[in-house]
This record gives structure tokens, C-alpha cells and sequence, in this order.
């Protein structure tokens, strides 16, 4: 006797399916499509396993990872809300609040996705605030790979606007902070190719 059955795994699935829909303003180096809130996700679970692995950080691994593959599944009805998207950030919070409601809603049976992500959204654990921080991370790092053009010069982002989203909010992990010093002094020896400023 099992506890799930088809239905079940069908309605998980078209939960995933959602977060492959999700089309997020980041792309990765070199090319000219927008990756998906799904793409998104396998960098940053990749992304914290390996700085967690190399860096014999001695934090839950199982935590982390759980945070990192549930940190965007409410944008699978959310939608991505882009950093320097004004209009969108005014109501970021209540489509997030609704879609994780939806959530749990949803996959009653799954408890350890919803305690998953309220862990991650609160941030009391290093394992959340250390995911949280390589999150904001990631994506200037992938503008810092760019060959030819950036997204950041393309949309008018500024090295100010970049660095006013990012610093507090990449602050709360000290290693992470550390690796965001050393991508601004990159990004600060050739900011005529990053930004238009």
C-alpha cells in the first residue's frame, strides 16, 4: 500500500512544471535568453553545495540543500519579481504570500516543503542565511562572466543600484560577503564594460 497515488505525483509534477514556466530577467553568460526559475534553482543548489563542500563549512548540508531547491517554488504561482522592478516590488509580498498559501493548500501531505520554506523565509539558521546570501550572489556573478555585454548595462543598472540592492542583503553570511568583496573589486577594475555609468 503506498500513500501517494498517480494523481498525487501528477499534481507535484505539474507543480514543477510551473517553475520551468517562469521566466526570470537573468540569463546566463554569453547568451540572449532569460533562464527559468527551475535553471535558476540547479545553480544555486550546485552553486551552495559546492562552496559548503570546498569550504568544510560544518553547516547541514541536507538543510541547505532542502533550502536551496525550495527557495523559489512559490514563484511557480508568484511569478519572478525582478530587484529593480519598482511596480513589481509593491506587490511582491502579498503574490508570494498567496502562492505559498496555494502551496500548502495544495501538498497538505508534503509538511516538510512548507516547514522547509518558512525556515528559509525567516533566515534563523545559518543554513538559510548562507543560501539566502548565495542567492543574491549569483546573479552578479553571472553578469561578471559576461563575454561581450552586460544585462546590467543593457537595462540601465547602475554599479550604485547594483551594489545598494545587494550589499545588506548578501552581508548576512560572512563567507558569502567575502566572495561578494572580491566580485566588486573585479567589477570595479572595468566598469565601462558592466555598467554605462
Amino acid at each position: 500500500m503506498t500513500n501517494l497515488k498517480l494523481p498525487d505525483l501528477e499534481r507535484f509534477m505539474t507543480l514543477l512544471h510551473a517553475t520551468q514556466k517562469v521566466k526570470r530577467v537573468s540569463r546566463r553568460p554569453g547568451e540572449t535568453n532569460s533562464t527559468n526559475t527551475a535553471e535558476h534553482t540547479f545553480e544555486l543548489v550546485m552553486l551552495c553545495w559546492y562552496i559548503a563542500g570546498v569550504e568544510k563549512l560544518g553547516l547541514n548540508h541536507e538543510k541547505i540543500l532542502k533550502y536551496a531547491l525550495a527557495h523559489d517554488l512559490i514563484e511557480a504561482y508568484a511569478g519572478d519579481t525582478p530587484a529593480y522592478d519598482t511596480e513589481g516590488q509593491k506587490t511582491k509580498h502579498e503574490r508570494e504570500r498567496n502562492a505559498f498559501e496555494k502551496i500548502k493548500a495544495e501538498f497538505p501531505e508534503f509538511p516538510e516543503l512548507i516547514t522547509t520554506i518558512e525556515s528559509y523565509e525567516d533566515r534563523d539558521d545559518e543554513e538559510s542565511k548562507f543560501v539566502y546570501a548565495a542567492d543574491k550572489l549569483m546573479d552578479p556573478l553571472n553578469c561578471s562572466l559576461e563575454p561581450k555585454s552586460t544585462l546590467w548595462k543593457e537595462l540601465d543598472i547602475t554599479y550604485s543600484d547594483v551594489r545598494k540592492y545587494k550589499d545588506s542583503k548578501i552581508a548576512q553570511y560572512p563567507l558569502i560577503n567575502n566572495y561578494w568583496g572580491l566580485l566588486c573589486e573585479k567589477l570595479e577594475k572595468n566598469l565601462a564594460f558592466y555598467f554605462k555609468e
